[in-house]
């Protein structure tokens, strides 16, 4: 059955996984028999992301060499940790809400990483050699899980970053979020964020429009389904609305990537939109991948 163009069985299937009981035990049980298996596809795009990221601030006038950086939901792979250590940052402080890296993961991320070092050396303007030295270096690290926002020393960070993650947390927790990345930081400090502004559920079924999640109304109870688990959970912010959220934190705007894409704005002709998104501007609505730069100021 559809609802909106969703196919309702895996919403419900997501509600289920998240309801099993000791779900994490069961997790942990998984992980000693099964080793994480990523998508080759997925990890290679979050290097390409990454290395955005690096390029972005370094255009903003912030060199990554010897600074601590605080990633702000790291999941499974280290990908971008490993980057910024390569990239040269001296300190990286990682966090999430699960314990979900372990020594299996980390040497994924370096064999993944390993294999796109053409890339990586041509992104950070580095030799090959060199990086695959610094690779071979251990990267320092602290693993905070979970991860206490409001207890974490004031100005005691250089840079935080996100990949991929702020579209699964709601508005209010964001704007809490961003004031502590401000209070952390040293002034001029930076933070980058990459955001995934696309309907999630289209990724599993490419039949909908990638933005075909703001037909539904808040209240709509297969909505309110689908975000039963936290892991499916979207906040549907568009581009504006990041913008709006990291200026009333206190930080000055270094960039706002995010162009709107062709097929989405093509889909607003005829998709019908729930009451919250009437009325604004189709190519805030479109962008699909956003990328900020923001500044604590000095």
């Amino acid at each position: 059955m559809r609802h909106n163009g969703v196919q309702v069985a895996h919403l419900a299937e997501a509600a289920l996984r998240h309801a099993i009981p000791f779900r994490k035990a069961l997790r942990r049980l998984k992980r000693r028999l099964q080793p994480y298996d990523d998508n080759a596809s997925n990890s290679h795009y979050c290097i390409t992301n990454g290395l955005e990221q690096i390029v972005a601030l370094r255009r903003a006038g912030f060199d990554v060499r010897g600074k601590s950086v605080l990633e702000f939901g790291t999941g499974w792979l280290p990908l971008i940790p490993l980057l910024f250590h390569l990239a040269g940052a001296a300190r990286l402080t990682l966090t999430d809400i699960d314990r979900l890296m372990d020594d299996q993961t980390i040497a994924r991320a370096r064999a993944i990483v390993r294999g796109r070092m053409d890339d990586i050396a041509a992104a950070l303007g580095q030799p090959r050699d060199a990086l695959l030295a610094r690779l071979d270096v251990p990267m320092a690290y602290e693993y905070l899980v979970p991860w206490d926002a409001a207890a974490h020393p004031a100005g005691s960070m250089d840079l935080v970053i996100s990949r991929a993650t702020f579209e699964h947390v709601p508005e209010a927790q964001i704007a809490f979020f961003l004031r502590q990345f401000h209070r952390i930081l040293r002034p001029g400090g930076m933070t980058t964020h990459l955001v995934d502004n696309s309907d999630h559920w289209q990724h599993r079924d490419p039949a909908l429009s990638r933005i075909n999640f703001l037909r539904f109304e808040d209240g709509d109870p297969v909505w309110k389904l689908g975000q039963f688990n936290p892991q499916a959970f979207q906040n549907r912010l568009r581009h504006d609305d990041y913008i709006r959220l990291l200026e009333d934190a206190g930080f000055e705007l270094r960039a706002a990537l995010g162009e709107p894409d062709p097929k989405c704005l093509a889909d607003l002709a005829t998709l019908p939109l729930a009451a919250r998104f009437r009325g604004r501007p189709p190519r805030d609505l479109a962008v699909l991948i956003s990328l900020f730069v923001a500044q604590k100021p000095a």
